[in-house]
Formats: C-alpha cells, structure tokens, sequence
C-alpha cells in the first residue's frame, strides 16, 4: 500500500514545486529610474522617486548598480530602504549617480557584506560624505582588527550611526510586518573574508532572491554538503558569488534554482560562470551593461529590465 502511494506522492511534490517557480520576464518597457511624464506625473512603467508619495508601497524593488566590478545594491519596500554594499572609491562617480537618479540621500539600512574595498569603501566615503542611514549593518564585531572596517566604523561612530553585528540565521523587516522578509547567513570556517561574507535571502509574498555576496569554492561546496536543510536556497533570483570570477558549485546552484542570475562583471571576466549558465540555460544578466531593476509584488512572478541610458553621462 505504501509502496504503490510512494510514487504518487512524489509527483504530486514535484508538480506543486514547478507551480510554485516564480516567472522573471523581462519587460523593455520598464523604466529603472523615475521618468517623469510631460503632465508631471511619472512613468507607470517605472519606479517613483524616492521623495514622491507612498514610495512604491506594495512592491519589492531592486536596482543593481553599474559601478565597475564591484557590489553596489539599493532595496526598497514599503517606503523603506536598505543599500546593500557600495563599490570603491574610485567608482565614487558612478555611485553616486545611481544614487542621484533615484533621488537617495539617506537610507534606512546601510549593510556592508565584508570588509573588501570593492564593497565596503564607498560606504565609508559616502557617509564620510554626509550621506545618512539609519543603522550600520555588518558581519563583524567592533574593532575588527582590518583597517578597513576600524576606518568604516570610526566613520560611524563620528556620524552617530548606531552599529549592529550581524549573526548566521539573524532575521529583519524591510518595509514593516508585510514588507520583505531578509535573513542574513555566514560561513565561519575558514575567516578569509569572501569565504565568510555575509549572504542574504530576502523573501517577499511567495517571491525570493538570494545574495550570495562573495561566497565562492571551498565555502560553496562545505555549504552545498552541509547546509541544504538548514538554509532555505531555492530562490528566484541569484545574485552569484564573487562576481562570477569562478563557477558555481553545482550542486548548490541546483538547491537555488534560479530563473535568472545577476553577475557584478563584465561577460568575459565571469567566463567561467557564464559558460556554465548557459549549459544550464538558465538566463542571466551582468551589471557592467547596465543597471538591472527589478520588482516584484510579491504573486506570481518578477519583472525586470536593464537601464543603459545613462552609461555616457
């Protein structure tokens, strides 16, 4: 008897999670920054800007920035914003041009992955700068002992910043209790920083995205070994790790399951990577053509496009 149901079941598994994929359309008539119409009203096929109204209540944002080879993301829900890393200095003008185009002078989280300049020292420039959040997110205790994160923190301190340690399996709120769901995850095992930057998952409705920071090779197979019931992965969206210098570890690539993978790199740097995409045919995007945006409201699907008009200014 349960022999025979055995198989039944099974399937009926199997069809329920195929059901629930999520469907990433791409749609070129989005817009990834607020376009302002003729009447002055904005774009329905785009983001308001960050000053104007509700702020996009309802929907789960992502703006994935052109800022070299580097990390440099803005999230927003429900009228709250997180930035996620921030590039070097030396993309300073990139930066801050995505950040103008949305309208941003302050977010509500600031939230470093590792201490890596391609991440971190923007950060630290931009609030240097006066640029203001709420609270400073970060996998790491006070004092550090790496210059670049005692710099970041004094910076801080100086800016009456509050500084918040994050742990493995921590939880938050983005855009209060029906905003987007984000939980931070670590690989401690080995303290070299990409092995051990901070990744995340945000879920928001029965739509998901993981962040998997810089996490690469040895971290990523441990991870794919060790961690498969502990870690929720199956995700929509894949931001891969480290830039796609290097593949994937398979098995882990299969727990995420994406439909749709964004790489911080040029094509050519993220070979590797791309090469091994393409065999999975699974679609992907990389941020040095342009900043990605994407949105959700969290039912059935994503949409999303890629933004080129600015990359001359």
């Amino acid at each position: 008897m349960h022999k025979k149901l055995l198989p039944i079941l099974l399937l009926l598994c199997l069809l329920c999670a195929s059901t629930a994929r999520a469907e990433v359309v791409f749609n070129p008539n989005l817009h990834a920054f607020p376009t302002k119409l003729a009447d002055g009203t904005y774009s329905p096929d785009g983001p308001r800007p960050f000053t104007a109204g509700e702020m996009g209540d309802g929907l789960l944002e992502i703006w994935f920035g052109r800022v070299g080879v580097c990390d440099c993301f803005i999230v927003r829900c429900n009228g709250e914003v997180m930035m996620i890393d921030g590039g070097t200095v030396r993309h300073n003008k990139a930066t801050r041009l995505l950040l103008g185009n949305l309208g941003i002078t302050r977010v509500d989280y600031l939230f470093n992955t590792h201490h890596h300049d391609d991440h971190l020292q923007e950060q630290e420039y931009l609030v240097r700068s006066g640029f203001e959040a709420g609270i400073f997110l970060t996998p790491y205790r006070r004092d550090f002992p790496v210059e670049g994160q005692l710099k970041m923190q004094n910076t801080i301190d100086k800016a009456g910043i509050p500084y918040k340690t994050l742990a493995h399996g921590d939880k938050m709120m983005l855009g209060g209790e029906n905003g987007a769901e984000i939980t931070f995850y670590r690989w401690t095992k080995n303290t070299q920083a990409n092995f051990s930057s901070m990744m995340c998952r945000m879920v928001y409705g029965e739509r998901s995205i993981y962040f998997m920071a810089d996490v690469i090779g040895v971290a990523q197979k441990d991870l794919a070994e060790n961690y498969l019931d502990e870690i929720p992965w199956d995700s929509d969206i894949l931001k891969v790790g480290h830039h796609g210098y290097t593949t994937q570890e398979p098995a882990l690539l299969n727990a995420i399951s994406p439909e749709l993978c964004i790489i911080t790199n040029t094509q050519a740097e993220a070979e590797k990577t791309v090469k091994q995409l393409k065999q999975l045919d699974i679609p992907f995007r990389a941020t040095t053509a342009g900043t990605i945006y994407v949105r959700t409201d969290g039912s059935d699907g994503w949409e999303y496009v890629q933004d080129k008009s600015y990359l001359e200014q």
